[in-house]
Order: structure tokens, then C-alpha cells, then sequence
């Protein structure tokens, strides 16, 4: 089925009457797969859908039944039946009439429910968390008015009255002016005017829905928060915007609680004018209490595309981001270091600059679907994604119309808990409790991701010292510049089981520090080498287990000719792929393609004792990123002991570890050993659930620590940073379920490692998959006994040992290319 005939197979669908599908029903891809592996006796359960409303017929299942099928799942009120059936089966049911789709009974991610997840919403709301504090964090007490394209109230989720208590159609049409006053540019009391377009509706239930028609599922940010609607419908003007400002403004006491927050997921293009009709509605919003949220925009990546009316300085711009925590690439950056000055109309001097504020989750959001809905909406991947008893209720969508919302609804939490925090002190608090985003500086993603639970705490609470974990809006005592390179150079080269690997040559000059190649194998599980000019090996990660297709590898740069090639698994995690060795890894043929990125010097200050060193230019990539810093009088110290108070500071600057606040009776952490300037960073590498790669939030932390003593200024030891890093990168599932001999892969030789007995076993796990990622490597030797005719290749990997600051530059750049693949 086309989309075109799939989308108007939907839209009937939802009105109500059926569309007969003439042509063959949808497959789902996991469906697909399965098919491609599945022998013609095996069977599957899959879920058939009928492109109807009303339930399975008398005459539907019959249907089913003729083709033997006599296992499945029957649904009273839905189009719906699950089957368990064999490939032949299920080919014969998407060829019957009436059948819209088949999809395999997968196990469903809740894109709405990840994003408060991962923000920290659902920690404030959870059973637990009211069992242990008397209360939750809803938004209750709060009103926050939608100025989009309206919202359809007569959903469940947002049902006018009680959670939409007043939804207003917008009529800026031309009307006749009159000296006696305002005759009205709206209709107040519409149960929906989301009349055709869907995405105001979408942003609404992100805001505050119930999750009614999801048992809870695809609720918004703050639930308990009270919604007024300003519909402007499909058409949207600065005359249709003006109209919200101007119906708040004049309404602004008028309901149970007062409209503190406005959620604008709309704008332009073009410079930021302060003198325009939005800046100044805005503003005198502002002077009354209510803060606008501003979207970002979603013309990016590139610089200055910025929506101008975000850039208010007394309002918020939102970027969207990815629910692993890193930067979209459509949505919207600022320009850097471009700033203004300019008066208000009662006086006040401000200055704006042209930067983002925060990121949100953006991609994939699920939310309310209006009855009327013709475009905001997931279309065909909605089928994959939603439940399909769901599908009529909510729609996925992506962009920063969808973060926007998702902090309009934070911002209804911390007034809850504050109702005294001005607009600006919203905006300090949602700023300097964000997670830093490793690599993106203030103008494009802001001060980071944002964090909902700091942020109710800080509202609660106010520190200032947490401030200092925040990158972008602290200064550094070492600042390099790297130049990212705008020409990858693509690079082809042959992975064969036998023979002599296939090499591509590459040259990098004077002026490079870092390198960083990557690629895709579809058909096997192969690994990317560098080979350095003189002779230094740099092997990169596996397609698997990181369950991805793709691999990288990078290393410091060094002037000279570099070698690229690619090697087959031989063993993983202890199990030996080869035990013979006399292959590169079985497999098949495959040409293997990709890109070369070489990052340029611009120089760097703060860094006075690492010239001729032979980390310097890892040391310079690293510090350019703000993986880690100098000390204040100017020296780096390469050949230092990192100590653990370092580790703490440069994990949650580098390594996307969430800020930590105490908040009411949850659980403590403090430690009666560190020093106030350390407090912030120590508390949070110590906090369960600190790194933003854990979306969910239950991960041990990314430090481990005994009772109230950090030991701030104890070495780190190899095996004890293996786990930090592998813990920041959301992977602890995975290493707590190794088990057997930790194996490093050498250029075809599985290799176990010799000193393993000296790794704690509940680090093994960790050690192994460090290895598996090349995050972290070992110390070979060569060996040969008296009798023996040939040398032996060992490895060691020093648990023990105490990681330099020097290595520590050149791992953590490592993990950074990990984080982002």
C-alpha cells in the first residue's frame, strides 16, 4: 500500500467507516525481519489489523480459521486480533481484503514516557515518590495557555472543563473599528479548535495530558496542570500570535489559577527584533508574571537559524534533542557571540543574545491526536510505533514544536513548588541545573539538557554553588581551539576472512591533533584500525555488542602517512569466533565505506606544560570539548595521577552526567570529606541514575563509594575508570550480564587477558566491555620460553595502576566518539 492510500486509509478510519484495502496490507518491519530467518514450520504471533473501528467479525475470524490458524488473542471492542501463525500464514492474511496491517507482537518503547523518563519528570510523580514525601510534583496550581493551532478538548486526555478550562477560536479576520471599545476577536467555550491541523493538540497533551486513553502511558510533562487553548488554526500570522498574548493578558486572573506560562511552538526566520510587536507583547507578559516558551526552530545544524521571537531575553528558547540525550540534527542553532543592547518601552536596558537556551526531548514524541488531525502527525510510523488500539488517540511527531511544550510543562512543576520564582529566575534555575551535552557550545544547545527533578529541587531550594557544574555558563582555566573538519575524506577498503587485510593510506600534518573514522557493516561484525606512522595500533569498537551498526575508531593525531583497515571478529566477550586463527574473522566479503575526520589546532592558551608531550594533542582535543581542565595556574600536569575529585568534575563535564540536588525525604547523598567547591560534582558522579544516557534512571552510579567518604584525593586505577566510563555510557545492563574469560581482540588473535584475576569481579563486566569499545586497552608483551619455536603475545591490563591525567585525555576522547555513535 502506498502512503498516499495508507494515510487516506487512516483518515477513513478515524472517521468512522471503512476503507477496503484492494491492495496487499502493510507488513510491519520487525514482522519483516523475522520472515527473512523463519523456516516454513516455525510460527510467530502476529498482530492483524483490520482497517475498521468496530471489532473483529464473525466472518473475519472465520476467514482466519480456513487457513488453519487456530492459536490467537481475541479482542471484544477492537479491530484487532493476534494470531500465531507460520510465514505462509501470515503472507495469505496481508493478502486478504480488509486487512490494513500485520505486524510482528513486539515489545513497545513509550516515546512520551521516555521523555519524562529522561528529563526526570516521572521521578517526581512515581508512587514511591509520594509514599516517601506525602506529595508529588504535578503542575497542579498552574495554568498554562497553548498558542498554537488549538486544541481539540473532546479528547479524553484534554477534556474541556476540567483539564482544557477554556479553549478559544482565534478570528483575526478584518472587522469594523469602533470608538465604544473592543468588540471581540474570539470565541470563547469550543470544545475543539484544532479544526484541521493537529499540532496544538500534539503540544497539549505534552503539556499536561492525561494519558487517559493510554492508561497513563502518554501523559504530558504536568499532568495536573490546567490548560487554556488559543486556536488560530492551519493559517498562523503575527496577527494570530498577537491574539494569544492579547487573550492571556486580558484574562490573565480569570481562572482557577493564573496563566503563569505560555507555550509558543511556532516562528520564523531572520534577525531578532526588539522593537517588534512579539517582543513587546512578550515583554509586558513577562512584567505580569507569565513566561514564554519560545521554540528553537527546526532549520539546523547550521549556524544562525535561529526563530528571532526565541531569542527574547526574559523568555526561553528550546532545541530538541534525542531521547539519548544528544542534539537533533534539524533543530535550530543561534550565532555565535552575537549579542544586542536595546530599551524597553518602560526603560529597562537589555541585551539579548542569538543563543538557545535549553534542550528537551524532540524526537519522536508521542502525544494527543486531534479527531480533526490532517498533518501534524506520524503518518505510516505511527503503525510501527503506537499501539494500535492507541493509534486513534495519539500521534508521533518530531521537531522543537514537541520540546517546547514538554518544558512549559516543567516549568508548571516548579511553580508548584515555588509559585514566588519570577520568569527570569525560572529561566537561572532551568539552566544551572541542566546536563552539560559534551561538544555543543552555549549558542547551540544553551546551558544543556534539561533536568525536570534538579530543577524542582533548585525551585525548592536555591544553591548557587551547583551552578559550577553547568559547562556553558562557567569559564575554564585551559582553552583550546579545534577546528572540526568540514571535508570528511571517504575512505573504501575490503574486509576478506583470509588474506592480507586491504589498507587505505592517509596523510595527517603538523597542525592536526585528533582523527576519528567511521563506518557501517550491514553484514558483519567487523572493527576499524588505525595505524599510526610509527607503528602505534588504535583498534575501535565492534558492531557488536553495542547493538549498532556502526563502528569508529580515533586516535591522536601524528605527522606522517596513517593506515585504515578493517579486522572480523575473532572472539567476544570469551567466546571464540575462530578458534583455529586462521582467518580475519569468518564472514563474507564486504567493501566496507565511510569518513576520515581530522581535527586542525587553533592554537590554545592555559595549557603551558603540555608542548612535546605525547598526549598533547589528545590533551588539546580534550580540553577544546570540555572533557577536561587545567588547573588555575595555567599547568595541565600530564604526568599526574588523576585523582578522584578530577574524575568527578570531568565526568559530569564530559560524560553527560545529570547535576544531583537533594529534594525532600528522597534519599541523600553527601559526603563529609569534600570541600564546597567539589560538593556539586562529587554528589552527582555519586547519585543513582546520574548519567543522562540512562534514560530511565536506575543505573548504579558512574562512582562507586563507601558510606560518607568520597575520597576525593585518591588515585583513580584502571579498573575503577573503566567502570566510570562504561557506566556514563547507559551500558551497565549489559556488563553486569559478562561472564567468563575478559578477551582482548589483536589483529585476528582472541587473547585473554593475563591479570584478570586481579580485576574485582563485579568489575569484570565493565573491563571486558571497555575493551569490546576500545575505550580503554592493555600493555602487550612478547614471550617465548626456552623450548619454545614461537613467540607468544600476552596482554595485561594493570587494574591496579593509577590512570594519568594525560591517559585519562586520551580515553575520555574515546568516549566521547563512543557517546555519539
Amino acid at each position: 500500500m502506498n502512503m498516499k492510500l495508507k494515510k487516506l486509509a487512516l483518515s477513513a478510519a478515524l472517521a468512522g467507516f471503512s476503507l477496503n484495502a484492494a491492495a496487499e496490507a502493510v507488513i510491519g518491519s520487525e514482522l519483516e525481519q523475522q520472515l527473512n530467518t523463519m523456516s516454513l514450520t516455525d510460527s510467530t504471533m502476529a498482530v492483524v489489523t483490520y482497517d475498521q473501528l468496530d471489532a473483529v467479525n464473525t466472518e473475519q475470524l472465520q476467514s482466519l480459521l480456513n487457513l488453519g490458524i487456530s492459536q490467537g488473542v481475541q479482542f471484544k471492542s477492537l479491530p484487532i486480533v493476534g494470531v500465531v501463525a507460520s510465514p505462509a500464514q501470515i503472507e495469505q492474511i496481508s493478502q486478504m481484503d480488509g486487512v490494513r496491517s500485520v505486524f510482528a507482537n513486539r515489545e513497545l518503547e513509550y516515546y512520551n514516557a521516555e521523555a519524562r523518563e529522561l528529563t526526570g519528570a516521572e521521578k517526581l510523580q512515581t508512587t514511591e515518590f509520594r509514599q516517601r514525601n506525602g506529595m508529588t510534583f504535578t503542575g497542579n496550581g498552574v495554568t498554562v495557555m497553548v498558542n498554537d493551532s488549538g486544541i481539540d478538548a473532546t479528547h479524553a486526555d484534554l477534556e474541556y472543563g476540567t483539564k482544557v478550562v477554556e479553549n478559544v477560536q482565534a478570528l483575526t479576520h478584518a472587522q469594523a473599528l469602533s470608538v465604544t471599545g473592543f468588540s471581540g476577536a474570539w470565541i470563547e467555550g469550543q470544545l475543539n479548535t484544532d479544526l484541521n491541523v493537529g499540532h496544538g493538540t500534539h503540544c497539549a497533551g505534552t503539556v499536561a495530558g492525561w494519558g487517559t486513553n493510554s492508561d497513563g502511558k502518554y501523559k504530558g510533562a504536568a499532568p495536573g496542570a490546567e490548560l487554556v487553548g488559543y486556536g488560530s488554526g492551519a493559517g498562523l500570522s503575527i496577527l494570530d500570535a498577537l491574539g494569544g498574548y492579547d487573550y492571556a493578558l486580558t484574562h490573565l486572573f480569570e481562572f482557577n489559577s493564573p496563566i503563569r506560562v505560555m507555550s509558543n511552538s511556532w516562528g520564523s526566520s531572520g534577525k531578532y527584533e526588539p522593537n517588534g510587536p512579539i517582543s513587546v507583547a512578550s515583554y509586558k507578559a513577562y512584567k505580569l508574571g507569565l513566561i514564554s516558551v519560545f521554540a528553537a526552530g527546526n532549520s539546523g545544524p547550521g549556524e544562525d537559524t535561529h526563530n528571532p521571537y526565541a531569542q527574547i531575553p526574559w523568555g526561553l528558547s528550546v532545541g530538541a534533542g534525542t531521547k539519548q540525550g544528544t542534539l537533533i540534527d534539524f533543530s535550530s542553532r543561534g550565532k555565535r557571540d552575537e549579542t544586542g543592547d536595546f530599551t524597553m518601552p518602560d526603560g529597562t536596558q537589555w541585551t539579548y543574545s542569538n543563543e538557545v537556551s535549553i534542550v528537551a526531548p524532540g524526537v519522536d514524541i508521542i502525544s494527543t491526536r486531534a479527531t480533526t488531525n490532517l498533518t501534524s502527525n506520524g503518518g505510516d510510523a505511527d503503525l510501527e510505533a503506537i499501539e494500535t488500539e492507541y493509534v486513534p488517540y495519539y500521534t508521533m511527531i518530531s521537531g522543537t514544536s514537541m520540546a517546547t511544550p514538554h518544558v512549559a510543562g516543567i516549568i508548571a512543576m516548579m511553580l508548584e513548588a515555588n509559585p514566588n520564582l519570577t520568569p527570569l529566575e525560572t529561566k537561572r534555575i532551568l539552566q544551572e541545573t541542566a546536563t552539560n551535552m559534551p561538544g555543543y557550545e552555549k549558542w547551540e544547545v544553551g546551558a544543556g539538557y534539561v533536568n525536570a527533578y534538579a530543577a524542582v529541587a533548585a525551585a525548592l531550594g536555591y544553591n548557587p554553588e551547583h551552578k559550577a557544574t553547568v559547562n556553558n555558563l562557567n569559564t575554564f582555566n585551559g582553552n583550546a581551539i579545534v577546528i572540526a573538519d568540514d571535508n570528511p575524506e571517504p575512505f573504501e577498503v575490503l574486509y576478506a576472512p583470509a588474506g592480507e587485510p586491504d589498507v587505505y593510506e592517509f596523510e595527517v600534518g603538523p597542525d592536526d591533533v585528533w582523527i576519528s573514522a567511521s563506518a557501517e557493516s550491514l553484514a558483519n561484525t567487523v572493527k576499524l584500525r588505525l595505524e599510526a606512522p610509527d607503528g602505534t595500533e588504535y583498534f575501535g569498537n565492534l558492531t557488536l555488542p553495542v547493538l549498532t551498526t556502526s563502528m569508529r575508531v580515533s586516535a591522536p593525531a601524528q605527522v606522517g602517512t596513517w593506515k585504515l583497515s578493517a579486522y572480523g571478529l575473532t572472539s567476544l566477550s570469551g567466546v571464540e569466533a575462530d578458534p583455529t586463527g586462521t582467518t580475519n574473522g569468518p564472514g563474507l566479503p564486504e567493501s566496507i565505506s565511510g569518513e576520515i575526520s581530522i581535527f586542525k589546532s587553533g592554537g590554545y592558551e592555559g595549557l603551558d606544560d603540555i608542548g612535546g608531550h605525547p598526549a598533547e594533542a589528545a590533551i588539546q582535543y580534550a580540553t577544546s570539548e570540555r572533557l577536561v581542565d587545567s588547573f588555575n595556574d595555567k599547568f595541565f600536569r600530564p604526568d599526574r595521577a588523576l585523582k578522584r575529585k578530577e574524575l568527578a568534575q570531568y565526568l559530569v563535564m564530559g560524560a553527560a552526567v545529570r547535576q544531583h540536588r537533594d529534594l525532600l525525604n528522597e534519599p541523600v547523598v553527601s559526603f563529609s570529606d569534600v570541600g564546597i567547591e567539589a560538593a556539586a560534582f562529587a554528589e552527582s558522579a555519586a547519585a543513582p541514575g546520574g548519567a543522562l544516557k540512562d534514560r530511565v534512571q536506575e543505573q548504579q552510579p558512574v562512582m562507586m563509594t563507601e558510606g560518607d567518604k568520597f575520597n576525593p584525593n585518591a588515585n583513580v586505577s584502571r579498573a575503577e575508570l573503566a567502570y566510570s566510563l562504561v557506566q556514563s555510557l547507559g551500558l551497565e545492563s549489559e556488563a553486569q550480564a559478562f561472564s567468563g574469560d575478559i578477551t582482548v581482540d589483536y589483529q585476528g588473535q582472541s587473547i585473554v587477558v593475563r591479570d584478570q584475576d586481579s580485576i574485582p569481579e563485579e568489575l569484570k563486566g565493565y573491563v571486558q566491555l571497555a575493551l569490546d569499545l576500545s575505550i580503554v586497552g592493555v600493555r602487550y608483551e612478547i614471550e617465548q620460553g626456552p623450548f619454545d619455536l614461537e613467540p607468544t603475545l600476552v596482554a595485561y591490563f594493570e587494574p591496579e595502576s593509577s590512570v594519568t591525567r594525560a591517559e585519562y585525555a586520551v580515553l575520555i576522547g574515546r568516549t566521547y566518539d563512543a557517546y555519539y555513535q
